[in-house]
């Protein structure tokens, strides 16, 4: 199978410093973008309805049931708000990546510009760059904050709520279970509905832009493929918001509100695994973007699309399939195709917390170790037969995942090399 070297993967890690915690290593100090979204938090919609009984049962003495539902429901709103400012801080440090990343690309924008060079493929980068860094605030950060807050009002009113005989405590109550606790949810309904029309459109010049230039290549039905599954979750995710922030206003005094909700918390089920399934994917730092064009990077996607394709196709033996050297590659063949295909970190890991790997490297008598591709690549030739099948155990563990997801990054970058090289044709035919 053909290999391709991407690129834009020149400023990609090629190492890997792993910290030593009891018996296992870990990864130290690795930026990465990471789809981590956590699937708890696709049941806010469900935990901010958890008010339904002290909504419902508005009056005093409360029913028993009533109680027991109360309980039930506070206790569900108060659980998953916890997910939702876990899951923040995870988006909060997806947010701080990016924030590097852009400023970086910025800088070097501006340093090539005064020497009057071509930004081509950093204004490429600034472009995804900018729109993750949206994504992870608006669709993450804030539905978190936002939810995971009303959450908390909405939990702690309606467990209040079962104390409602007396007055103050009633009134607390439906101020915190009422318009108080679902004003964050309507506020984040406008913000998201918003913002979810901004990300169709551009996925709809990503599929017009690669139609006109992709006629013909298997790149094409990648590229529709991905801006349909995109445009499917901000259609569904944008309508759901507004029905959500509507809905929640009118739980505060009318129980057929709830019956807006149901399809909501649905879709919010629906968008949440949607996102961590279809839509969502790691990618590194990157630090020095080569120059690209459209041939290069349509054949890179190309051949990761068909690396990803030979792991569904066929659980059996990987590596000769994908790296070639029939009837096996040899080690440095592996450790090439490592290195091109953002893979050289995580093998590492798996390297050294792997018993055959820590003993060829030796690492018994180190709580923390640093290695490069020319550490690696110096290892005796007698141990490479053991790596070589460490290799192939760890593509069949990691393989899958990665090059899915790598091939949803490339999709952004080339969708979006086309869109700005359509926009400086349309500008130099201007002139």
């Amino acid at each position: 199978m053909p290999q391709s070297r991407s690129r834009v993967q020149s400023g990609w890690s090629q190492k890997l410093v792993a910290v030593k915690k009891g018996t296992r290593w870990t990864q130290h100090d690795s930026p990465r973008l990471q789809n981590n979204l956590l699937g708890a938090v696709g049941f806010l919609e469900l935990a901010n309805a958890g008010d339904f009984a002290a909504n419902v049962w508005n009056d005093t003495p409360v029913p028993v049931y009533a109680v027991v539902l109360m309980a039930i429901g506070g206790f569900t709103a108060l659980v998953f708000s916890v997910f939702a400012f876990i899951d923040s801080r995870r988006a909060w440090a997806n947010i701080s990546f990016l924030r590097s990343q852009r400023k970086l690309l910025e800088d070097e924008k501006a340093r090539r510009i005064t020497g009057s060079q071509s930004t081509q493929e950093l204004d490429v980068l600034l472009e995804i760059t900018i729109r993750e860094l949206r994504i992870e605030i608006i669709n993450r950060w804030a539905m978190d904050v936002l939810l995971g807050g009303g959450a908390v009002l909405i939990g702690t009113g309606t467990f209040m709520a079962i104390g409602g005989s007396n007055r103050r405590v009633w009134l607390a109550s439906n101020i915190l279970s009422g318009y108080l606790g679902n004003a964050p949810i309507a506020a984040f309904g406008l913000i998201s509905a918003t913002w979810a029309v901004i990300v169709w459109k551009k996925m709809r010049h990503h599929s017009l832009a690669a139609g006109k230039v992709l006629k013909g290549a298997p790149a094409l039905p990648l590229i529709k493929r991905r801006c349909f599954n995109l445009q499917l979750f901000y259609v569904v995710n944008g309508i759901a918001t507004i029905l959500g922030g509507v809905g929640s206003m009118l739980t505060a005094e009318r129980w057929w509100g709830y019956v807006i909700l149901i399809p909501v918390i649905m879709s919010s089920l629906f968008c949440n695994v949607w996102w961590r399934k279809r839509v969502g994917y790691d990618r590194p730092w990157i630090a020095d973007p080569a120059p690209m064009n459209t041939n290069g990077l349509v054949h890179a996607l190309e051949s990761t699309a068909q690396i990803r394709r030979a792991f569904q196709n066929d659980p059996g033996t990987i590596l000769p399939r994908i790296v070639g050297g029939l009837p096996s590659p040899t080690f440095h063949e592996v450790l090439d195709f490592m290195v091109k295909h953002d893979l050289f970190e995580k093998f590492c890991l798996y390297l050294v917390n792997s018993v055959p790997g820590a003993h060829v490297l030796d690492l018994r008598k180190y709580t923390i170790v640093e290695l490069d591709v020319s550490q690696i690549a110096a290892i005796p030739d007698i141990h490479h037969p053991q790596l070589v099948g460490l290799a192939e155990e760890f593509l069949q563990a990691e393989g899958p995942r990665h090059f899915q997801q790598r091939e949803r990054f490339m999709i952004e970058i080339l969708g979006t090399h086309l869109i700005l090289t359509e926009k400086d044709q349309e500008t130099q035919a201007e002139k």
